[in-house]
Parts: C-alpha cells; sequence; structure tokens
C-alpha cells in the first residue's frame, strides 16, 4: 500500500517535467521557425532573433543541430565570415547522417563558406561538391544554384574556365525556374566572362541575348552585365567601337577590375598614357589575381610603347607573383579536387556495388534457405500427411475388418444357433422316435415280466410328458431346451441300468451267461436294448456314440458270436429264451 501512495506522486512529477519540457521545446521551435521565415528577408532580425535563445537550454539533439544550422546561415546571410565551426559543428554531426537531403545539402554548403572564410579553398571545393551531388534529391533550388555558383568561383581561380562555365550556366537554370531574375543575370554574366575568356563571340552572344531582356525588366541587373559588356567589348569591339564605348563609361564610378579593364581598352586602342594614368588610381595587393592582372596589363602598355625594360622588370614581378600563386593552389590541391571528388564518389560506388553484391548474395542464401526450408518443410508435411493417411488407412482396414470379423462372428452365432437348433430339432425327434419305438415294443411284447414293463412303461411316460411340452422357436428359449435334452440323454443310463436290472430279476442265467463271457456293465446295458426288441439303427441313434459299431464288434468277439450271424438282436433275444429254459 505505501508503495502504491509513493507511485502516484512520481508519476505527476514525470507528466509535469514531460509538459515542461515540451512546452519548452515547443517555445524554442516557434522561435527558429520565425528565424527561418525571416532568413531571406530580414537576415538580421533572424540572427537577432537566434542570439536571444540560449544555447544551454537545447538538449535534444536534433534541434540543437537546426539551432546551428539556422545560426551560421544568418551569420553568412549578415556577411559575418566566421573561420571555426563552433556553431555548425551540431549540425555537421547529425544532419551529415541523419539528415533530410536539404538538411545536408545546407550543411555542406555552410561548411564550404566556412572553410572559404579559413582559406582551405580545397576542403570548401569537396564541401560543394558533395551538395551538388544531392542535386536529384533536394527542393531546396535557390541553395543548389548558390552551391553551383560557389563551386564555379573555386574552378574559376584554378583557370578550369570551362567548369567555371558549366556551374554559372547550371546555377542560371535554376535560378530562372524559381523566378530569382538578379541572381539568373549574374549567372549569364559569369559565364559571358568565361567564353570571352575562351575568345567565343558566338556563344559569348548567345548568353548577351538572353541577358538584355532581363536586365531590361531588372534593372538592377545592370551593375553585373556591365563588367561583362567591358570584357566583352575590349575583346570583340573594333578599334572605334572600343574607344565609344570607353569614352561614354570612363566617369562612372568603377571598381577595380573595372578600372584595370578600363586600362586594358585604352592600351588597346593606343592610348598608353591614359591607360597607365588610370592604372595609377589603384594599388591592388600583392600575390592576389588582381595584382597579377594589375601587373599583365602594365606589361602590356610598357611593351607597346618600347619601355622593354621596364617591362622584362614587370615581367619578373608577374613571374614570381605567378609562381606563389601557382604553389599555393598545388598546395591545397585545389586543382586535384575535383579528380579526388570524383575518385571518391568511383570509390563510394565501387563500395555500394560490393555492398549491393554481398547483400544481394546474402538475400539470395537467405532466400535459397528459406526455399529449401520450405521444401524440406512441405517434403516433411507431405511425409506426415502420407504417413497419417497409410496410418488412417491402416485403421480403416483394421475397422473394416474388425467389423468383417464381428459381421462372421454374428454370422457363426447365428450358424451355430441354427446349428444347434437343428440339433435340438434332430434331438427330440430322436426322443420321439425312442418314445414311438418303446410304444411298439411294450404292444409286441405283452409277455415280458413286469419289471420290464414297468421299465419301458416309465420311460414312455417320462418321454411323453417332455415332449408334450411346446418347444418354441425363439432362441432365447433355447437354453432350457438344451438342459432339457442333457435330461433326457442323462436319463439313457438310468433307462439302461434299469432295464439291465429289470433283466437280472427275470433272467437271471441270461445275466449270468453274459457275465460269464466277460461282458461288462455298459456291454450287458447295450445288449440289454437289442433285448428289449430295438434294432442296430435305433440302437445307434439312441446312444449317439461313434464306438457303437467297435462295441458290437468287442462283444461278438466275446460271445463267440458268427461272424455270419449279423442279426445280433435276434441272437441276443434267441439267448434270452433258451437261458430261460
Amino acid at each position: 500500500m505505501f508503495t502504491h501512495k509513493l507511485l502516484y506522486p512520481i508519476i505527476t512529477l514525470m507528466i509535469v517535467m514531460l509538459l515542461a519540457a515540451c512546452d519548452r521545446h515547443t517555445a524554442l521551435l516557434e522561435q527558429m521557425d520565425m528565424a527561418e521565415n525571416l532568413m531571406n528577408t530580414k537576415p538580421d532580425s533572424a540572427l537577432a532573433i537566434l542570439e536571444d535563445i540560449t544555447v544551454s537550454n537545447i538538449k535534444d539533439k536534433e534541434i540543437e543541430a537546426r539551432y546551428a544550422l539556422l545560426k551560421s546561415m544568418a551569420l553568412d546571410k549578415n556577411y559575418i565570415d566566421t573561420t571555426t565551426f563552433d556553431v555548425l559543428q551540431p549540425a555537421i554531426d547529425y544532419y551529415i547522417k541523419n539528415g533530410t537531403p536539404d538538411e545536408k545539402l545546407r550543411t555542406y554548403y555552410y561548411q564550404g563558406r566556412i572553410f572559404q572564410n579559413k582559406g582551405d579553398d580545397d576542403s570548401a571545393m569537396r564541401s560543394f561538391m558533395n551538395g551538388c551531388d544531392l542535386r536529384q534529391k533536394v527542393t531546396d533550388s535557390l541553395l543548389l544554384a548558390h552551391t553551383f555558383v560557389a563551386k564555379g568561383t573555386l574552378y574559376f581561380k584554378q583557370y578550369k574556365t570551362y567548369k567555371f562555365i558549366y556551374n554559372n550556366m547550371e546555377a542560371a537554370k535554376l535560378y530562372g525556374a524559381i523566378g530569382r531574375d538578379i541572381f539568373e543575370i549574374k549567372s549569364y554574366t559569369n559565364a559571358i566572362d568565361g567564353y570571352t575568356i575562351l575568345n567565343n563571340k558566338h556563344m559569348a552572344d548567345s548568353l548577351l541575348s538572353i541577358c538584355m531582356p532581363l536586365v531590361k525588366n531588372n534593372p538592377e541587373g545592370e551593375k553585373f552585365l556591365f563588367p561583362s559588356l567591358l570584357s566583352y567589348a575590349i575583346e570583340f569591339y573594333s578599334y572605334d567601337e572600343l574607344k565609344t564605348f570607353l569614352d561614354k563609361f570612363q566617369n562612372l564610378e568603377l571598381t577595380k577590375d573595372e578600372t584595370m579593364n578600363f586600362a586594358r581598352g585604352y592600351s588597346k586602342i593606343g592610348e598608353y598614357d591614359k591607360a597607365l594614368n588610370i592604372l595609377a588610381e589603384i594599388s591592388p595587393a600583392a600575390f592576389t589575381m588582381d595584382s597579377l592582372k594589375y601587373v599583365s596589363v602594365k606589361i602590356e602598355i610598357f611593351e607597346k610603347q618600347g619601355k622593354y625594360e621596364q617591362a622584362f622588370n614587370l615581367y619578373k614581378d608577374y613571374s614570381a607573383m605567378f609562381e606563389h600563386y601557382q604553389s599555393e593552389l598545388l598546395s591545397q590541391d585545389l586543382l586535384f579536387s575535383d579528380k579526388k571528388h570524383q575518385l571518391e564518389i568511383e570509390n563510394l560506388m565501387k563500395i555500394q556495388d560490393r555492398d549491393r553484391i554481398i547483400w544481394t548474395t546474402l538475400c539470395g542464401i537467405f532466400a535459397l534457405t528459406i526455399l529449401v526450408g520450405l521444401l524440406y518443410y512441405r517434403a516433411y508435411f507431405n511425409e506426415n500427411k502420407r504417413i497419417l493417411a497409410e496410418k488412417e488407412n491402416e485403421n480403416l482396414k483394421l475397422e473394416q475388418d474388425n467389423l468383417r470379423k464381428e459381421k462372421e462372428k454374428v454370422e457363426l452365432e447365428r450358424d451355430k444357433k441354427t446349428l444347434e437348433a437343428e440339433n435340438l430339432r434332430l434331438k427330440i425327434s430322436q426322443l420321439e422316435r425312442e418314445r414311438d419305438n418303446l410304444r411298439e415294443l411294450q404292444k409286441e411284447r405283452s409277455e415280458w415280466e413286469k419289471p420290464i414293463q414297468d421299465v419301458i412303461k416309465k420311460r414312455l411316460d417320462m418321454l411323453n410328458g417332455l415332449l408334450a411340452k411346446e418347444v418354441t422357436q425363439n432362441d432365447s428359449y433355447a437354453e432350457p431346451y438344451k438342459k432339457w435334452i442333457e435330461t433326457i440323454h442323462n436319463d439313457k443310463k438310468e433307462f439302461m441300468d434299469s432295464t439291465r436290472l429289470a433283466f437280472a430279476a427275470s433272467h437271471p442265467h441270461f445275466m449270468t451267461y453274459l457275465e460269464q463271457h466277460g461282458l461288462s456293465t455298459d456291454e450287458i446295458n447295450y445288449l440289454c436294448l437289442y433285448a428289449i426288441g430295438m434294432r442296430g439303427k435305433e440302437v445307434g441313434e439312441y446312444l449317439q456314440i461313434k464306438r457303437h459299431y467297435i462295441i458290437s464288434h468287442e462283444i461278438r468277439m466275446k460271445l463267440g458270436i458268427d461272424e455270419h450271424e449279423t442279426n445280433i438282436g435276434l441272437y441276443i433275444r434267441r439267448l434270452m429264451k433258451n437261458c430261460k429254459e
């Protein structure tokens, strides 16, 4: 009971803590949603909202990753260049493995921007390449276009002009598809610069025909088109066309690169002093692309002026700067970054192919194992089914055999009862004949002594009384009649004994004669049946024994009866008469 009482407060406390955590997460997510919505239009407001969030309150890894990515985006859009991964690292740790394609692209892009800020162009290129590899999966077309532009900028530093053009053209298509015209104009003008460097007027003209209508509809894009038109004019205009163009725009506020291009233009039309005066307005930093361009333009002017010594001295400076620049490129492996990335992709594809083969093999083995298992189970099931069917057939056969045996047993019982009934009928018939024979004897032998007549009369009375009863045909009543017949058979011996005693009283000499010849009591009883007038067939039926004829033969031998004396009944009655005289 105490445990139950303690459990309720614990559960309540856990629910309160969970609700509080949910509320805290909900508030964090709402702030992040607000910052993301303001990211492109008011990046300063987005950064302010994110900086108001207490990072220590963020415990969930996914929420921490989202905050890190949004904070990095806000810093970049506010032109705050970071050179460390302190802010972005949670996003890198989580999104690279678990993020959606869009989240991975954003992480790769801002990772590359940080590498650029650090001066690690090689790592920046790999990040941008990883981001562009997701182009078929991402939905953030704007950021994908930015990534192509960033990658193109690094290719330009490597003098890989074709790849610089390609990436800007890809970016321009994406910008145009989502209606970002200014960015589209800027990417097309970059591509125009590339074709101008390659001296491909036809392609440059084609892109200009695309850009002009865009700039007409978006005047802000003119500032991006002008530098490209300047380079185009210097490369492809005639002297008069170029002079007219330069004189028209020379009083504009120019960038450092535009100033150097103006100097190149005036040098091309032979106005060398004016070109030098324009160059004197700028002083680019050493060992940069601007410084290389500055020196190359100045060398060209000195050569055309015939100032070969000054040109030669500048050329030595140019060579040193160019060698330094190239060594930096080589030290960063930036020239080979795309090759390395391609090798990494190929290696990854090989690993994926190998894993695919392994998994396919494993799946095949698994499927084969399942198939073998199913076949084995099916065979086992079928075998058990067959054995069960055989057992059922055997049981059915046994049941049929048992039914047949039962049927045969019933039939045997019926046949037995029928036979018993038939035997009973025969026995009753025999008893009736015995009764009839005794009646005939009683009528024919009235001269017999009273003891013999009394025995016969007693026997007749018993037979008449028993046979007077009606014999039923119902099997259930067969047993009493069996006992009745047995009683009559048992009375035969009593009848025969009584008959012998009667003859002993009335014919003592006859009985003495038989005893003297070695006849047994049963043999004398047998002969007494003949003496009272029964014939051989009647004696046999009366006795119902197989040894009837054997007994007759043995008596003949004992009495010395001639074998030709076939009627033993006549012999005994004659003997009995002779013994009386």
